[in-house]
Formats: C-alpha cells, sequence, structure tokens
C-alpha cells in the first residue's frame, strides 16, 4: 500500500507535533506500507525539522529553480481566476500528478485552517488535483472556516473549499467550531476527534543551556503571539501586541516572584515564518523590556515539540497564546489559561470544558493599552489561582484522538478488501 501525505504545514512546533504524532502512529499500524510525504518550495532544513525517522517513510522535496517566478504563485493566481485548468501547464504540477499516480490513498496532514481564515489557494489546488484525478483522498485532522463571502474571492474560496469536502472519502475535524460549521454546510458524514499530537509522544530531554538559566528554581511558560499577523488583529500595530505582552509579563513577576518565567517560541525564523516577527527574537525582546530580564528564560528556538514538552510538564501552570502551547499542556496535564485569538482554540477547549479568555474582546474598541492590560491582566492573573491539573482532560483527548484514528484505520481497511 502507498500512502501519499500532502499540504504539511511546517515552521511551527505545532504543526511538528502534529505531524510526528501522526505519522508515528500511521507507520507503527501500516509497517507494510510506504509512506510518502511531499513537500515543495521548502528549505532542506524545515523538512528536516518534520522528519519521523522510521524504515517505511520517506520525504519529498520538489526544489524550486526560479524564486521569483515561484509556482505558488502562479498555482494561486490560476485558482483565483478560476481556470484550475491551467495547473496542468505547471511543470511542478506535473511531477506532483506523477506522485499521485503511485499513491492508493492521498492524505492531507493535519494541521491548520488553509481551508478557511487563511484563504489557501494552493491548499485547495493540491486537494482538487487529487479530485481531479478520482483518487481516494483523506482530510485528517484539521480545522475549517470561517468562509466569509463579501468578495468575489470569498465566495469563490467557500464554493470550491465546499466541492471538496463533499468529494472526501474520510474526514476528521479536530474542534467543536469546525464539525459546527461542517454541520451548517450541509457536511454531517466527518468524524469528531482533536489533534493529533495527541497520537503520539517522545519524551525528550530539555537541553543544558536551558536547565542551567532556570536552575534548581520552579517557573510558570509564558508563550506571546505577536498577532498583527493574523487576518482578525490586522487593526493594531505591533506595538499593542508588544506592549501588552511586556505588561503582562512584570505582572506576572510581581505576583509569582518565587517563579521564573520560561518562554517557548511556537515558530522559528526561516521560511515563511521569518516574516511574521515572533518566534525566539520576538520574545527576546519582551523579555529585554521586561523589569526583570534575569527572571525570564527563552528557549532557543532549535529546540522542538518533545523538549517543549518535557520543559512543561515541570511547569506550575502555563499562559498561552498559541494554539499548540494549549495542546501541549493537556498532554502534560499541566494547568493552562487559554489566550484564544482564532476558532480552533476555541473549540479545543470547549471539548474539553475548560475555560479561556478571548483576545478578541481584548483587542476590541478604543481601549489603551494600559486600560487592556489593567482589566485583562487582572483577570489572567485571577484565573491562575483557580487551575489545578487535570488528568481527566488529558486522559479524555488521548481517546478523542485514539478514536478518530481508529476511524481513519477502519476506513482504510475497509477500502482495501
Amino acid at each position: 500500500m502507498n500512502i501519499l501525505i500532502v499540504e504539511q504545514p511546517v515552521n511551527n512546533r505545532g504543526d511538528e507535533s502534529a505531524h510526528r504524532g501522526f505519522v508515528n502512529r500511521l507507520s507503527e499500524t501500516y509497517p507494510e506500507a510506504t509512506i510518502k510525504i511531499l513537500f515543495f518550495e521548502k528549505l532542506p532544513i524545515e523538512v528536516e525539522e518534520m522528519r519521523v525517522k522510521r524504515p517505511n517513510v520517506e520525504y519529498i522535496n520538489i526544489p524550486v529553480r526560479h524564486r521569483t517566478f515561484a509556482p505558488h504563485r502562479m498555482i494561486k493566481l490560476f485558482m483565483m481566476l478560476d481556470i484550475p485548468f491551467m495547473l496542468n501547464t505547471l511543470p511542478i504540477i506535473r511531477k506532483i500528478k506523477a506522485l499521485y499516480n503511485k499513491a492508493d490513498y492521498i492524505i492531507c496532514a493535519p494541521g491548520g485552517i488553509d481551508m478557511g481564515g487563511f484563504q489557501n489557494w494552493v491548499h485547495l489546488a493540491l486537494l482538487g488535483l487529487a479530485k481531479k484525478m478520482q483518487k481516494k483522498t483523506i482530510y485528517f485532522a484539521r480545522s475549517i472556516g470561517p468562509f466569509p463571502t463579501k468578495s468575489f474571492f470569498n465566495r469563490l474560496f467557500k464554493k470550491r473549499s465546499n466541492e471538496l469536502l463533499r468529494y472526501f472519502g474520510f474526514i476528521s475535524l479536530r474542534d467543536e467550531k469546525s464539525q459546527e460549521l461542517a454541520k451548517t454546510l450541509g457536511i454531517h458524514s466527518f468524524v469528531s476527534t482533536i489533534d493529533s499530537a495527541f497520537l503520539y509522544y517522545n519524551p525528550a530531554d530539555e537541553p543544558t543551556s536551558f536547565k542551567t538559566e532556570i536552575g534548581d528554581e520552579k517557573y510558570l511558560v509564558l508563550v506571546p503571539n505577536s498577532l498583527a499577523w493574523h487576518h482578525d488583529f490586522k487593526n493594531y500595530t505591533q506595538d499593542d501586541f508588544f506592549n501588552f505582552w511586556v505588561e503582562l509579563t512584570n505582572k506576572l513577576l510581581l505576583e509569582y516572584p518565587n517563579l521564573k518565567i520560561a518562554m517557548l517560541p511556537q515558530t522559528v525564523s526561516y521560511g515563511y515564518a521569518a516574516s511574521l516577527n515572533d518566534g525566539y527574537k520576538y520574545f527576546c525582546k519582551i523579555r529585554n523590556a521586561s523589569a526583570l530580564p534575569q527572571r525570564v528564560v527563552v528557549l532557543e528556538e532549535q529546540y522542538g515539540s518533545d523538549i517543549q514538552q518535557n520543559i512543561i510538564s515541570k511547569a506550575e501552570f502555563l499562559i498561552g497564546a498559541r494554539y499548540h502551547s494549549i495542546i501541549f499542556s493537556i498532554n502534560q496535564a499541566i494547568p493552562f489559561i487559554s489566550l484564544c485569538y482564532e476558532h480552533k482554540m476555541k473549540g479545543v477547549t470547549d471539548m474539553l470544558g475548560k475555560k479561556d479568555i478571548d483576545l478578541h474582546e481584548l483587542f476590541d474598541g478604543n481601549k489603551t493599552t494600559e486600560d487592556r492590560c489593567d482589566k485583562f491582566i487582572k483577570r489572567i492573573i485571577s484565573m491562575t489561582h483557580e487551575i489545578a491539573p487535570d488528568h481527566k482532560a488529558q486522559e479524555r483527548a488521548r481517546t478523542i484522538a485514539d478514536i478518530g484514528f481508529k476511524a481513519l484505520v477502519e476506513y482504510i481497511n475497509k477500502e482495501r478488501i
């Protein structure tokens, strides 16, 4: 059996953990299968950081000869002009089709909301190609939506997404908000699941540099998010968010004088993520602007999701404005406060019966930075005294992930008969 995994997001520790969880379980379940993961236009380091080292797993990265005329730009143009037949004029599409032809199953990798908020036309193109070729296609542990309809391109994107959702042989959606949206679209034949990071976890020890900086002291974990890059927060500046994180850091240091603060970057400084002004350098800037920078430790960006989960497992609690920082906390049964910026975060906390704080509410209206900080930081700190370890949520999340994966296996096995 030949399985081809496509559309794997990179440059994000959360996507890395989801990839590792899924591919490890898939490889263990089908040791006789050949599992290929397809990338194009990626740097070698972007692919290497995702790599699962198993004998039946292979990584393919189709290089790009000319960055000026990058294929993804042409793919996006053809899709937005609604002329997908022109995709066949691109050499890279012909290479992708050759790989599709050899696959018994094409699986869209678990990950973000490309079919929705970010309106990723390349995502639709590659999945539409599988539909055109009538390949058995699986949409696994994804989030979808929202689907705005203000513009022609919004409406076209929604239409093509709906067509694909109705074509897929197997769909699993990883949060309640996506599941509710699917029903409003008339899509009812999906499996309810949760993030595939819960499928597999390989503990890895934290680096010596981090151990040295933390010492023997206890710590909390804070995972900021610059968020000015996000479509929901385009009316706010980098300074709006930066000032908020600095003030939150200061208030936490004041409230918890016996705890250090560990910051864990979720993005990296290469590939597309280099343009986000987020991650390690951003966190260091927050630390250096804080009142007590010597009490703040920033993990270097090269350390992956398994190491981050190990660090979180030893923390007193976590405050996270990144989706997978919350996933990691649940997976380690560590108390957390989710600062939601996207419905995928709200969907997971709702699923597990956990509370959260909506950052849309924080950055709503004409409040000054000081007003926002005063109101929300008091609320956040108040919640930190109420949260407690929750092994039931951890168990439930792992159970939901396991049920979702077994449903996939049942589908594949049934189709193989």
